[in-house]
């Protein structure tokens, strides 16, 4: 059996993608946890985590709209 070389290339916008795509897991995962939780403390932490990672999904987002390479 003969393997070949591929080249594969990452760019920018398959990139800002896959950032967008953990970012959207880690804010499902951050939300089945809160309601599991019984410490208030650990609740606060966890929503203060959630407010930074929509923050980052927003930020994300744009820069996806900018991004000059795009594949569809």
């Amino acid at each position: 059996m003969k393997l070949e070389k591929r080249e594969i290339t990452l760019n920018e916008y398959d990139s800002l993608r896959d950032i967008y795509q953990t970012e959207k897991g880690l804010l499902f995962a951050y939300a089945q946890a809160v309601g599991e939780l019984e410490r208030k403390q650990s609740q606060h932490a966890l929503l203060d985590f959630m407010q930074e990672t929509c923050q980052d999904l927003y930020y994300v987002s744009g820069l996806i709209k900018s991004s000059a390479i795009e594949n569809k």
